[in-house]
């Protein structure tokens, strides 16, 4: 179905989805995860739901977001290439690969936000179950996110042929100042 996913800016395109919303993902529940610390919330229900919560707004905005836009996108080149040759494509690869690409790129979009986001709260579950502490389940919580950022750091190093650390490095610095603002939120309650 998806022949039309072969080109070079199908993949940019996707993989900047990828990492922009990876990191609106992690950065969200790092940020519940720091603010709920903070304030010292002990039942690992609130997290998870609130974290769930963000995961699952963060998808369905990153689909349906993503569908629209690409859609409206591909439709206004699709039109001027008519124009251009003068031609009625309906019914053509061209007019598929609007509606393809538009879904492959949705899906992207919204899958980035909510995976990082969930692979973020899993920590949450352990004291749910009798395992651990929340106090383990916070710090675990926030070493996934803070690696999750090193990795998609060091992923744009790689793309941009530069230093894989620096990249991880300022990713990981953008997280700490999360936390650090989020935390602030328990101060004087």
């Amino acid at each position: 179905m998806f022949e039309s996913l072969k080109g070079e800016e199908f993949w940019e395109i996707a993989r900047r989805y990828f990492v922009l919303n990876g990191f609106d993902g992690i950065l969200t529940v790092l940020g519940i995860t720091a603010g709920s610390f903070s304030t010292g919330v002990g039942d690992p229900k609130v997290l998870i739901t609130s974290s769930l919560g963000a995961a699952i707004a963060l998808g369905v905005s990153g689909i349906s977001g993503a569908y629209i836009t690409e859609k409206a996108e591909r439709l206004k080149k699709f039109k001027e290439l008519q124009n251009d040759m003068l031609s009625d494509l309906k019914g053509s690869i061209h007019e598929k690969n609007v509606t393809q690409r538009a879904i492959a790129i949705s899906i992207v979009n919204g899958a980035s936000p909510f995976l990082c986001a969930l692979l973020s709260t899993l920590p949450y579950f352990l004291p749910l179950f009798g395992i651990g502490t929340m106090e383990i389940a916070y710090y675990a919580s926030a070493g996934i996110a803070l690696s999750l950022l090193g990795l998609l750091g060091g992923f744009l190093g790689k793309i941009s042929r530069e230093s894989l650390i620096s990249f991880a490095l300022k990713m990981i610095g953008v997280g700490v100042i999360t936390a650090a603002l989020s935390l602030t939120l328990g101060i004087g309650g």
